[in-house]
Order: C-alpha cells, then structure tokens, then sequence
C-alpha cells in the first residue's frame, strides 16, 4: 500500500472544507423550504421502505452547526501549517486574514440587505409574515429589525437578535476572528499547556454559558491535531481504505444522530473525534486531485457568505409562482440547494477571488 508521510497532502482537506459547506447549505435549505421532521410526520407520513430511506437520508443532512465546527478544526489546522511554513510576520499574518475575510463578507453583507429588501418588498411580500412558522417569523424580525445599529453590529458580528440582510450564518464569524486575535498566543504553547486552555475554557464555559469560550476550544483542538500530524503521526490509524470508509460513515451518522437523540453537545464531541480521522483519512489515503471536490473547497467560504439570501431568493420566486409558502415535496429545497451553488460561483468570481489574487501579490 502506498501512502503519503507527513503533511504531503494538507492540500487535499480543502476537499473537507467544501463537503462540510455543502452540507451547511443542505441543512439550511431545509429550514428555508421543507416541513420535515415531526411535522412531515404528522402531515404525510412514511408509507414504504423507500419513503424511510428518504426520509433517513434528510435526517443525515441536520449537522449544519456541526459542519461548521469542523470549519473551526480546519482553520486552525491549516493557519497554524501556513504560518509555520512562510514564517509570516505578524503584521503580514494580520493583514492577510482581515483582508481574506472581511472583504468578501462585507460584500456579502451588502447583497444580503439588498435580496431581503428586494424579496420582501417587490418578488413576493407575502414571505413576510408572522403567522405561519419560525422561518418566515425570523424573516419578519430581520426586516423590521433593519437600522445602521444592526449592520454596525453585524459588521462587528455582535450576536444580539437577528443580523443584517438576515444572514445568520455570520454567527461563526465572530469566532473566528477571535481566533484570529488569539493566534499568536495560541501558537506559543506547548502542547500540555493546550490541553490546559481547553480545559479551562470549558470549565468558563459551564461557569458562563458564554459560546466564546466554547467555541475556542474546537479552533485550539485544531492546533493540538497539527501538532500530532507534523510530529507524531507515522501511518494512518486504520491501514484499510474500504474500512477506514465505513468508519467514517459510521462516525457521520454518529454526529448526526447523537444531535438528534442526545444533544447538540454530544453531537459536537463525536464531530472532535470524527474530524481527527477524516484529517487521518484525508492524509493518507487521498493522492489525486478530484477536479470538482476542489473547486467546491475553492467556491467554500463564498458559499457559505452567501447561500442564505440565495436560499431566500429561490424560496421568493418559487412561493410566488407555486402560490404556497410551504412545501412538503423535497423537489423545491432540493432546487435550492443547486441554484445556491450555481450562483455562487459568479459571486465567488467577483467578490472573493479577487481578494484572493491580491493576497497571492501581497504574500509574494
């Protein structure tokens, strides 16, 4: 069997970062169309077996939260390689992050208030409406909500009520950029004094009830599996391919089912875990560039800005021309999911990859 040594194929976990963005949108697309879940249930029921693998494959795409924990792992994994491999300065470093991630989230921000305005007042009003269920509610309060405060706040991704232009998937934003602040503390610790700061941190987060200190502690449990992949690890864990696959499938439903039947922390813990052996898998075992799963990591970070007013924009022309607000058929969340990634790929183009030309300029 070959397989690679070392980080030879850190590359290839971008592949990770556009699968778990796919799924944030699966998820999400969801809430946007489809009455699922116990209201399905009641309304139309499971009558075969195929109606339940359905059913179950639905039930598979609720770790949205989870997904994005794994955002966290994976960007303190990859920040902590980069800057140990270019021996950045900390200006540098600084300067490249805020530019890699407030410029196309700015943009994002402003296309969002545009398509909740544009959907609201002029492609279906009748979306706005408190009356029908927590989506629509939410959609209501975030245009009612609408001042220079909430796009102030949003743009300091304070959590407080509904953010700007609806898009609530900023809310891991915040922490990441507070990560990013951290970093060069974080860095200089030894791998003991890690394991320390997460304990610490989830101790002030019993204490607290504050996600700041929680959510910290999965971007430190990202350098703690650098520190172990650069130094210690020397084969992968599980020598079989087709194995260490059902493993993963295996941890998958775990995340997905320990969210739904136990908690949403527990879900969160088996993603720890679950997210050391995709890295393990990734690795070791992945040596060719798969052409699509690498565009979908390159397209990840736009997707993820801006699925939500897209999500939005569908869910309004598709209400308008269906004449309902609900839907109990999978074809229009499915829909959304296509149109989501389709259109994110201009917006990728002219808001993102330009960021991104420049950094390579700046970094050179």
């Amino acid at each position: 069997m070959e397989i690679n040594s070392g980080l030879s194929n850190i590359r290839y976990l971008h592949i990770v970062r556009g699968l778990a963005a796919l799924l944030v949108v699966f998820f999400h697309a969801k809430y946007v169309f489809w009455v699922g879940g116990t209201i399905y249930m009641e309304e139309v029921g499971l009558h075969s077996f195929w109606d339940y693998v359905v059913f179950s494959a639905d039930m598979l795409s609720s770790c949205g939260k989870q997904c994005v924990i794994v955002f966290f792992i994976l960007s303190a994994f990859v920040i902590k390689h980069s800057f140990t491999t270019h021996q950045a300065k900390w200006s540098n470093f600084y300067k490249i992050r805020l530019i890699r991630i407030y410029w196309p989230f700015l943009l994002s921000l402003v296309f969002s208030i545009l398509v909740l305005f544009l959907c609201v007042n002029y492609i279906n009003p009748d979306i706005y409406t408190r009356d029908l269920r927590g989506y629509n509610l939410r959609l209501s309060d975030a245009y009612d909500g609408f001042s220079v405060g909430q796009v102030i706040k949003t743009i300091f991704f304070i959590d407080y009520g509904e953010y700007a232009g609806f898009n609530y998937a900023y809310w891991s934003l915040g922490h990441e950029l507070l990560f990013y602040i951290l970093f060069p503390v974080y860095n200089i610790l030894g791998r003991n004094t890690r394991f320390g700061v997460i304990a610490a941190f989830a101790v002030l987060f019993l204490l607290t009830g504050s996600s700041v200190f929680y959510y910290q502690v999965f971007f430190i449990a990202g350098l703690i599996l650098y520190d172990y992949f650069s130094n210690f690890s020397k084969a992968p864990v599980i020598k079989y391919k087709i194995l260490y696959l059902f493993i993963l499938a295996g941890f998958f439903v775990a995340v997905n089912l320990s969210n739904r039947m136990i908690s949403e922390k527990a879900s969160d813990i088996v993603t720890l875990v679950f997210s050391f052996f995709i890295f393990d898998y990734v690795l070791w075992f992945v040596h060719r560039k798969n052409y699509l799963l690498m565009k979908l990591g390159d397209i990840s970070y736009s997707l993820y800005l801006n699925h939500l007013p897209l999500l939005l924009l569908t869910y309004s022309v598709v209400t308008l021309y269906a004449g309902k607000l609900v839907f109990y058929n999978r074809l229009p969340y499915y829909s959304g999911v296509i149109v989501a990634v389709v259109l994110t790929i201009p917006l990728y183009l002219l808001t993102e990859k330009p960021s991104i030309n420049y950094l390579k300029k700046l970094r050179r």
